[in-house]
């Protein structure tokens, strides 16, 4: 049986926004149990006055022994190890992501309520880098929200997704990369508002990006629906970003949360509204002409459920492509089957000992599948959405062959619950941690 989604040359995130990250294909792979690897994942409530959070690190060898529950993570105080290195304390670490070597070397975390992005060395897990964006390039302009910072391809650069959580609109950011030195650079920033018109919003708030797999383009989603499709220039930006085509937000509904690049001829995006009552939505890219300057309108499938966010691939053993979007508000997960671009399978992550999971970002390596689970006060986009029943962590699934089911004990939750702080949930008091973020390392 053969799963998996990879970023470039690693098993990834999405999941962006996903990040999910989170990213760019399915590919099978065999479920090797002497390839070592980690899972990291952030808890983006603070452990300090001035922000922090933690970040979790599991060894997978841990996990494949006996009940992945009674694996012990390291984890690492994110404001500590901000300290020592010389960089702000930064406040909410909303993404893990990673650069794209084989063996990836640094994670790249970004912190979307203070605007920083940090380089970890994975090797040694310590910060190693640090760029603010607060105030852009040569004051350009910038906020505190730094939602997403993603490598391009060929690691040359870090294009950071700042949704600007004021009145105004947000920007793209580019951060020149080299990670054999541990030199990171601010060069670049690129104010969205300008596209508003074009898009027929008010304002353009990006969520998260991806790039084509030649690292010209990326796919920048947006809070208010649309996409922009942006030309990332040169790392060094003497040739600077400059948006290339705009989709309107009537022809792409909801908040993009996500972006996935399948292949040379396909990108997948998503679109939520289902946390508000609207629909939600995947939309399917055509990028077999973007060479030549084509960018077809995307085709749409209206997905059932509350709230697409992370998206999971999964190859059967006969060889067909699914996606698994994670559906964060209804607790579903759809099969979707990639070449039919149609929803084969709906099924609940709800189970008695987590009734209200929450499944944010996810991603498959062999057969198991690994979904962050929010927690009882969420901080981000579901802040309004509390319960003193969740089980904040990582959930590791069994995906069957097929890829249309999965099985999930309570033996099998990553939990995240260490967080120095507590809060009140109507009467309850549970804990502040609120996980979101998260990698699948190779090492």
């Amino acid at each position: 049986m053969g799963f998996g989604y990879r970023h470039r040359g690693k098993i990834a995130v999405a999941g962006t926004c996903a990040i999910a990250l989170a990213v760019t294909g399915c590919q099978s792979e065999s479920n090797d149990a002497g390839t070592s690897y980690e899972v990291w994942g952030l808890d983006q409530a603070d452990t300090r006055e001035d922000g922090g959070g933690h970040l979790y690190i599991w060894a997978g060898a841990d996990i494949s022994e006996g009940s992945p529950g009674n694996a012990t993570p390291t984890i690492i105080d994110l404001g500590d190890a901000a300290e020592a290195a010389g960089c702000d304390v930064a406040k909410r670490p909303h993404m893990a992501l990673t650069n794209n070597t084989d063996t990836p070397t640094h994670a790249i975390i970004s912190n979307v309520a203070s605007g920083d992005t940090h380089f970890m060395d994975i090797d040694t897990r310590e910060i190693v880098g640090c760029i603010s964006t607060v105030d852009g390039f040569n004051g350009a302009g910038g906020s505190h929200a730094a939602h997403a910072s993603v490598a391009t391809p060929d690691d040359s650069m870090v294009i950071v997704a700042d949704m600007n959580h004021g009145p105004d609109s947000g920007y793209l950011h580019k951060i020149r990369t080299d990670y054999s030195a541990n030199d990171f650079e601010l060069v670049e920033t690129l104010p969205l508002a300008e596209f508003a018109d074009a898009l027929g919003t008010d304002t353009v708030r990006p969520i998260c990006h991806e790039f084509t797999n030649d690292g010209k383009f990326a796919y920048v989603t947006l809070a208010h629906g649309g996409l922009l499709i942006v030309d990332v220039g040169s790392a060094d930006a003497e040739s600077p970003m400059q948006v290339t085509h705009v989709h309107e937000a009537s022809t792409m509904p909801g908040a993009g949360c996500g972006a996935f690049p399948i292949s040379d001829d396909l990108m997948i995006t998503n679109g939520e509204s289902g946390a508000s009552g609207g629909d939600d939505f995947m939309f399917f890219h055509d990028t077999s002409r973007i060479s030549d300057g084509e960018f077809p309108t995307p085709e749409v499938l209206e997905l059932p459920g509350d709230d697409t966010h992370g998206t999971a691939f999964c190859t059967s053993t006969d060889g067909r492509e699914y996606a698994l979007s994670l559906m964060r508000v209804s607790n579903d997960i759809n099969i979707i089957d990639l070449e039919s671009r149609e929803v084969v399978h709906t099924t609940t992550m709800a189970t008695e000992f987590s009734p209200n999971p929450a499944p944010d970002l996810g991603f498959i390596r062999g057969n198991q599948m690994f979904v962050s689970l929010r927690g009882a006060q969420p901080l981000t986009a579901i802040n309004d959405l509390t319960d003193a029943a969740r089980t904040p962590g990582i959930a590791v699934l069994t995906v069957s062959n097929d890829c249309h089911s999965f099985t999930w004990e309570e033996s099998d939750l990553l939990a995240m619950d260490a967080n120095p702080n507590t809060v009140d949930v109507d009467g309850v008091e549970v804990s502040a941690s609120d996980p979101h973020g998260m990698s699948i390392i190779e090492r």
